[in-house]
């Protein structure tokens, strides 16, 4: 059995826009009875009966235990018993008072009911503007909701509250329930009875699955499972210290001391840390926040430990500290398959130490993954934060070379060689190289040159390009700066 309790004032009052959602409240008044309790919409809940029967005897006596503690919380309400979900809030929203309905006299119950009833309550699943939309966890109130959703919230305001309410292609912008209600009501359909009484086919023909998916809310069928509202869980911990510390040597206990049960509430619950957030409260009033975001969900408290020790290291307080306050930002934890074909990839946890000992040890933003930039500047690179990817990665297939070509491929130094270059007819005639390792000589073949220029807002570049091939088969790519006039070396064919 299913409790449905509405907010009674907002229905006499229309559900004028603007007025405060009393939903807390019903979802407070719902979960003294039951754990399991489902908000649908901004004035109504549901709750789950089962078993409260041994507490409190009939369906009757819930009904009214229901009603009294939501009066003693100054929320008048509504309240429907019945064996579906759909039919107790039909019945919720078309009857007043107190409703109770034995199972399987759903259908008879809902009948007689206007289709103003289904309309309002497929409007109240619409979120208004200060209602923040429900996230779908698996699954869907209702088969109609994107429907709803696409109702005018304008249009809900004025007509949720009239019991003779007609419809028509009155609506400013009709959705597509709009159309489909027009449908109906040109049809001649009054009540939930005559909606029923249509053939399935028929019906199915004409509107689509959202007038079959009509059909069976009109008869109290429901579409899905209840989903209940789960707390707000805050993954934190706070110590007010007897004395103050100075160090992080002193520290390291006491962050072990505050993330191991933290850490160990993420395990219960399925989570990870995807950022960790330090607050401390220095002797000398301030307060010194650090917030890592983490490249990978962590829940294993010593390495938290060490990546927040490591990121004070680098910004120390600058007082002693008085009281610790740690705040972790959950996410769902990581479920990796590996690969018998691939090679093992280091753990996202070791990964996040390392990266952190070495930002401690060289700066933060010489670490991290290249990044190519949008430019044509050649060899363009930036440094971002490093992720570590644990899923399971296809291998990639090469293109095989035409045949009797082989790959090339051009080895970049990272820095450009200085050269010395003989120009005749305004071609390279011949490389000349100080370097020890890298060969000079006379140029047999040349291609070029290949102008570039770009980011002239900026320092830029303008640079002549050309590919040559010495006289004992080296080929490299070599450019002339335009702005200096200097000769460089890019890079050799391999």
């Amino acid at each position: 059995m299913f409790a449905c309790l509405v907010e009674a004032g907002r229905l006499e009052r229309n559900g004028a826009s603007g007025e405060t959602d009393h939903v807390a409240t019903l979802v407070t008044v719902a979960q003294v009875f039951s754990p399991r309790v489902e908000r649908v919409g901004p004035d109504a809940v549901i709750c789950d009966l089962s078993g409260l029967d041994r507490l409190f005897g009939t369906a009757h006596a819930i009904a009214e235990e229901l009603r009294r503690e939501a009066a003693d919380g100054g929320l008048p309400v509504r309240v429907a018993v019945a064996a579906t979900r759909t039919a107790a809030r039909l019945l919720a929203y078309g009857r007043p008072g107190l409703t109770v309905i034995e199972a399987g006299a759903e259908a008879a119950a809902v009948a007689p009911l206007p289709l103003a009833v289904l309309y309002r309550m497929l409007l109240a699943d619409v979120p208004g503007p200060s209602e923040p939309r429900r996230p779908s966890r698996f699954y869907r109130t209702s088969p109609m909701e994107e429907i709803a959703r696409s109702a005018e919230l304008t249009r809900r305001a004025e007509l949720t509250g009239r019991a003779d309410l007609q419809f028509g292609p009155t609506s400013k912008k009709p959705g597509r329930l709009d159309e489909i209600l027009a449908v109906l009501s040109r049809w001649g359909l009054k009540t939930l009875r005559d909606l029923v009484a249509l053939p399935a086919a028929d019906l199915s023909s004409r509107l689509g699955p959202e007038g079959v998916a009509l059909q069976r809310m009109a008869r109290g069928e429901d579409a899905g499972p209840l989903v209940p509202v789960l707390p707000d869980e805050r993954f934190e911990a706070h110590l007010d210290l007897e004395w103050p510390i100075d160090g992080l040597e002193p520290l390291s206990f006491v962050l072990g001391r505050l993330l191991e049960p933290v850490c160990a509430h993420l395990e219960r619950r399925g989570r990870a840390a995807a950022a960790i957030a330090v607050e401390l409260r220095l002797v000398s009033r301030d307060v010194h926040v650090r917030r890592l975001q983490l490249p990978a969900p962590v829940r294993d408290a010593r390495v938290l430990r060490t990546l927040i020790l490591l990121d004070l290291e680098s910004h120390p307080p600058g007082a002693g500290i008085d009281a610790v306050d740690v705040r972790i930002e959950p996410t769902p934890g990581r479920v990796l398959q590996y690969s018998l074909l691939e090679r093992a990839q280091p753990a996202p946890e070791q990964m996040s130490t390392l990266l952190a000992r070495l930002g401690a040890l060289m700066g933060q933003d010489r670490c991290g993954s290249p990044f190519l930039p949008d430019t044509h500047r050649p060899g363009a690179f930036t440094m971002v934060p490093f992720a570590a990817d644990q899923s399971s990665r296809s291998r990639q297939v090469q293109p095989e070379p035409a045949a009797g070509v082989p790959p090339l491929a051009l080895r970049r130094y990272r820095q450009p060689v200085p050269i010395r270059v003989e120009v005749d007819s305004s071609r390279p005639a011949r490389v000349m190289v100080d370097r020890v390792g890298l060969v000079s000589g006379r140029v047999n073949v040349c291609a070029g040159p290949w102008r570039t220029s770009g980011e002239w807002w900026t320092t830029g570049w303008r640079r002549d390009e050309w590919d040559v091939a010495l006289d004992d088969g080296t080929v490299c790519r070599i450019f002339q700066d335009r702005g200096t006039r200097g000769w460089f070396m890019e890079g050799i064919v391999d």
